[in-house]
């Protein structure tokens, strides 16, 4: 599954996983007594009702002697249960059901290899998670009648009884009935579909033949049109609202072309009977059930959205693990990087297939951000967790993504691809821990990788690199120091150092593997190199500073062929006040042909500040490409005051701009300059329509990130029910945000808290989850004691496991008087001043120890210690 969250949510969720998920505890794969081997679900689904009636008949085979069962089934009404086995027929039994598990005694034992099928007769009341109801309601009357089914982690017990695990496997089959009106989706190929005029309803046979785990189980049940295609033979279908026809073609272009090329990469053919991509109403994401992948209607675009973006990445994840979490399953939530860190590196294998070898570097330079920022305090493997949940983080995603980009410029092209083929292989339909791709590693290339595993996989953190260079003119040497600096033992890894000429001179490639947290290396070059290149082809997950002559720096920035050196040699210069270093980066951002570097130049031209790089930010507004556009209007907003920079950017926010993106980061940025106009300026800009309100949302956000409390007023009205409903969270969360902006005065307060209160009652789900959050970030919480009854009963009464955190979090916000927020900034602030002081230590001990390496073995060619 592909979950939006931002880098932020993401390093900051391990602070609060205790707070959120309880306290970790040490958790292996589930034993299991029975054998799963098919489920088959007799369900008629009432969507008016938020209903289901349903009969589950579950076939398993004893793996030992067995006098009970088991089964995973959350706040099901169970009625009735029988047992149907081939010595002793059906009969009913007295079954136990505590809200989380049925209990079935089986009268005599199971013996092993015996066969009994356990029938539930049952129904499912809009449960708390699981399965999902969306339909227009008195505040969100346009909302269309759907209800899908998210089973990731273990939540689709929550509608049906099954071993809710992933180490059990077994074929399933959904018949399912609704109003005739609504099409239904579910795993596999469809087996028939009939309509019952009498009683209005039509019936749908979904079987999936191939054994999968039970949170991949999908039921999709709406309002659709749908599009139909064919792969190699097989059954392509896009489901969408109707209302988003003319979107399937443009949003879902490259199908065929990403199933050629996993297909062929991977040597395996995907693997199932159809594949399926249906957009349904409320989901977030993707979610890849086996042969049909749900998303949300973001993925979706129209064709002015698709200047920005296209939804390729969240495409491409989703179909990878159609081989990579459904062919191949991880056992336990321990190793969940087997599913999605394969997915993740397979969506950037397709930017490298599609966009280029720069497109694919730009993202893995992003992946690595979060990947470091999260994988700090916890290993990729984790046996320690509170619940399986609490694993959906940036060590599975792009951490797990890198393992396997070292993983490949370790092995090369063509061992990595046999490693992946022999792994899907072997393993095909079955369950998996990492264990089994070392052994593919160790079958196709004779190399064990255990100490790779166990650095990468089993052990926290990523090796902080520290590389001085010296030119020694005298002997003509390149005289280079090398350190890991973090505190915890040395990484293995080699490291390649490129050196370049300004002349026809060839390249010299040095590698020296790193065993140990220091090494001095001494290498003679024929003249003195223009480029020093450290890990060229960015294939080491480390945190890397340089040290080295303004020169290299410059030559780096406007020389390297690579966009990540070209991209730390901006970052290198953004952090200079002198002039003539942002001349050099003014000069700089137009001549750079790839708009990802043009945008990180951007962003360190925003951190040097001054006239110069407003000048050449301003500058930018201009540019034909409006990814880098973006970039250059993002970051004038550091430049509160400065009426040259309001007045380049109001036309952007008055006129817009073909890109949505564009005009959006215009009117945030619009927001923070402090014009006086800002909120004259904004308002209207609330009547323009664009694609998931991405305009309206950002003018909301702008008017809270004033420091003009006159926006509550706007801002409250926008709230309310019967504005448009995507819209409504960013004016509540607006809201929050300006009590920290500017001083509040009480009764404008009470307006705010008001209007965010009200909103707890409201039937849209996302509406009330953002003004819990909202009450609990205001720069003074205990001014909303008022609202503390309403988040009572709706903790008892409306909230799911999700939100039960969030709102208890919020009332001892309230109850405390100090915003979560506020102590997060504290811990990070403290956090920030001491990596500030060691990184300063840090780089004086490197000073030193490189000068008295270099004196002490000035005669020997390379040293380590």
């Amino acid at each position: 599954m592909k979950r939006i969250f931002s880098i932020s949510i993401a390093v900051s969720l391990s602070s609060f996983v205790a707070t959120t998920f309880g306290e970790p505890a040490t958790r292996f794969a589930k034993d299991r007594k029975v054998d799963a081997l098919h489920i088959k679900l007799d369900l008629n689904v009432d969507l008016d009702r938020k209903l289901v009636d349903g009969t589950a008949n579950i076939d398993v085979t004893a793996m030992r002697n067995v006098s009970s069962i088991t089964l995973d089934a959350i706040d099901l009404g169970v009625s009735k249960v029988t047992i149907t086995r081939p010595d002793h027929g059906t009969y009913p039994v007295d079954f136990s059901n505590d809200g989380k598990h049925i209990i079935v005694p089986l009268g005599s034992p199971l013996r092993p290899g015996e066969r009994a099928t356990i029938s539930v007769k049952y129904t499912v009341d809009n449960p708390q998670s699981g399965l999902h109801f969306f339909g227009p309601s008195k505040d969100e009357p346009d909302v269309p009648k759907v209800v899908w089914s998210q089973g990731e982690s273990v939540t689709n017990s929550y509608w049906f009884p099954c071993f809710d695990h992933p180490n059990e496997r077994q074929t399933t089959e959904l018949v399912i009935t609704a109003k005739k009106e609504f099409k239904v989706s579910a795993n596999g190929h469809l087996v028939s579909r009939r309509e019952d005029a009498a009683n209005g309803t039509v019936t749908y046979h979904w079987l999936q033949d191939k054994a999968h785990a039970a949170y991949l189980v999908s039921m999709i049940v709406g309002e659709f049109v749908t599009k139909d295609d064919t792969w190699r033979g097989k059954p392509l279908n896009f489901w969408v609202h109707p209302k988003f026809d003319e979107r399937i073609d443009r949003s879902f272009k490259n199908t065929k072309r990403m199933l050629d090329f996993f297909s062929d990469r991977i040597g395996i053919e995907y693997p199932w009977d159809r594949y399926g991509q249906v957009c349904c109403e409320g989901f977030g994401g993707g979610m890849e059930n086996t042969s049909v992948t749900t998303m949300g209607n973001r993925a979706l675009h129209d064709k002015r959205s698709s200047l920005d973006s296209d939804s390729d990445g969240l495409i491409a994840h989703e179909l990878a693990h159609q081989w990579w979490g459904d062919m191949l399953t991880c056992r336990d939530w321990s190793h969940l990087w087997l599913n999605e860190g394969f997915a993740t590196y397979f969506q950037a294998l397709w930017g490298e297939e599609d966009k280029g070898d720069d497109e694919f570097r730009y993202d893995m330079f992003r992946k690595a951000g979060s990947a470091k920022r999260g994988g700090k305090k916890r290993p990729i493997v984790d046996r320690s967790y509170s619940t399986p949940g609490s694993m959906f983080d940036a060590r599975a995603y792009p951490k797990g993504a890198w393992v396997l980009h070292m993983m490949r410029n370790r092995l090369g092209d063509e061992a990595f691809w046999n490693v992946i083929n022999r792994y899907g292989t072997d393993n095909r339909l079955k369950t998996v821990e990492t264990s089994d791709l070392r052994k593919a590693v160790d079958t196709i290339t004779g190399r064990t990788f255990e100490r790779f595993f166990y650095d990468w996989t089993e052990r926290p953190g990523h090796p902080e690199v520290t590389v001085s260079f010296e030119w020694n003119a005298e002997d003509n040497l390149a005289d280079i120091s090398i350190k890991q600096t973090q505190d915890d033992e040395a990484f293995h890894f080699p490291l390649t150092i490129v050196f370049e000429f300004d002349d026809e001179t060839a390249p010299i490639t040095v590698v020296r593997d790193m065993t140990k947290k220091r090494l001095g290396v001494y290498y003679p070059l024929p003249k003195k190199p223009h480029l020093v290149r450290i890990d060229p082809a960015h294939s080491v997950l480390m945190e890397l500073k340089e040290k080295k002559g303004r020169n290299y720096w410059r030559a780096q920035l406007t020389d390297d062929p690579d966009p990540i050196a070209r991209i730390r040699a901006a970052a290198h210069f953004g952090k200079s006040k002198s002039d003539s270093d942002r001349k050099f980066l003014a000069e700089a951002l137009p001549a750079e042909k790839f708009w990802g570097v043009q945008r990180e130049i951007a962003r360190a031209l925003g951190v040097t500040g001054g006239d110069i790089a407003r000048d050449a930010l301003i500058a930018g507004l201009s540019f034909k490409n409006h990814k880098a556009r973006r970039g250059c209007v993002g970051e004038l907003d550091s430049f509160f005051g400065d009426e040259k920079v309001i007045q380049a950017v109001r036309p952007f926010v008055q006129n817009g701009d073909p890109s949505y993106n564009v005009e959006a980061s215009a009117i945030r940025t619009y927001a923070k300059l402090g014009a006086d106009d800002v909120i004259d300026v904004l308002t209207p800009v609330l009547s323009r329509d664009s694609r998931m309100e991405v305009i309206r949302s950002a003018a909301l956000t702008g008017l809270g990130s004033t420091r003009d409390a006159g926006a509550a007023k706007v801002l409250a009205e926008w709230t309310r029910s019967g504005k448009p409903r995507l819209a409504r969270p960013a004016a509540i969360r607006a809201l929050a945000n300006l009590t920290k902006q500017t001083y509040i005065d009480d009764q404008t307060m009470r307006l705010i808290v008001d209007s965010i209160s009200q909103c707890l009652d409201d039937t849209g789900k996302r509406v009330r989850r953002t003004a819990v959050s909202a009450l609990g970030s205001l720069s003074d919480p205990s001014k909303a004691k008022q609202a503390l009854p309403a988040l009572r009963s709706l903790m008892a009464n409306r909230s799911d496991e999700r939100s039960k955190p969030r709102i208890e979090r919020t009332i001892k916000a309230i109850e405390s008087g100090e915003p979560a927020q506020v102590q997060l900034a504290e811990m990070r602030k403290d956090l920030e001043n001491a990596q500030s002081e060691n990184d300063d230590l840090s780089d004086r001990i490197s000073k030193l120890e490189a000068l008295l390496l270099r004196d002490s073995n000035h005669e020997k060619p390379a040293t380590s210690e």
